[in-house]
């Protein structure tokens, strides 16, 4: 496990984003864990540091005790992005104050399948609002993560070759709402500024 970016905490982005320092933000974090992404094989962890979600304190190591300041969608995101890109999740906060959303994001099975499971992660597509990465489960099975890093609701599509798959459809399931989609020819989603969708292809 490979520790690898200054401490992460709950910003999303923050003036000067593209600069290094104190803390990590989510952002920024994105761009880190695809630069490592070649590196991950079996027994090799890019650690991108903890999870800031939920009530965070007494005594959280940076500010004073709050809730994460993190959206619903941005905590979704967080989860979606260490998942695909196999980070290990471990949790910052206090679990005597876990509230029921932050609970749902850490115990969805088909999720940290993806964490635990998965292989060739990789960054396919990337843009300043729009991030896109896949992965291979097993039999047959292709992970993809699809990010809004935009401040607006964006509408995306793609071809499965425009994220190097190779069919021309597939049976298409929503991991965090764990509900099957049915055969898709294309990828297509909406999603909120900030947010982000997990699905399995087979």
């Amino acid at each position: 496990m490979w520790r690898i970016s200054d401490d992460f905490w709950d910003v999303w982005k923050k003036p000067g984003d593209e600069a290094t320092g104190f803390p990590q933000t989510l952002t920024r974090q994105s761009a880190k864990l695809a630069q490592w992404a070649p590196y991950v094989e079996p027994g090799r962890w890019p650690d991108a540091d903890m999870l800031p979600l939920g009530y965070l304190g007494p005594k959280p190591g940076w500010g004073d005790p709050r809730h994460s300041r993190f959206t619903e969608d941005e905590a979704r995101t967080l989860i979606t992005l260490w998942s695909i890109a196999r980070s290990p999740l471990i949790l910052g906060a206090n679990l005597t104050q876990m509230d029921t959303f932050t609970e749902s994001l850490l115990t969805n099975p088909e999720v940290i399948t993806v964490n635990q499971q998965s292989s060739e992660n990789k960054q396919v597509i990337q843009n300043p609002t729009t991030v896109v990465w896949t992965a291979k489960g097993a039999s047959d099975k292709q992970y993809i993560g699809v990010f809004n890093f935009g401040d607006s609701e964006q509408t995306l599509s793609f071809g499965w070759n425009d994220l190097g798959l190779n069919r021309s459809s597939y049976q298409l399931r929503d991991l965090w709402q764990m509900k099957d989609m049915g055969t898709a020819s294309a990828l297509k989603v909406t999603l909120a500024p900030h947010a982000s969708a997990l699905y399995a292809a087979q």
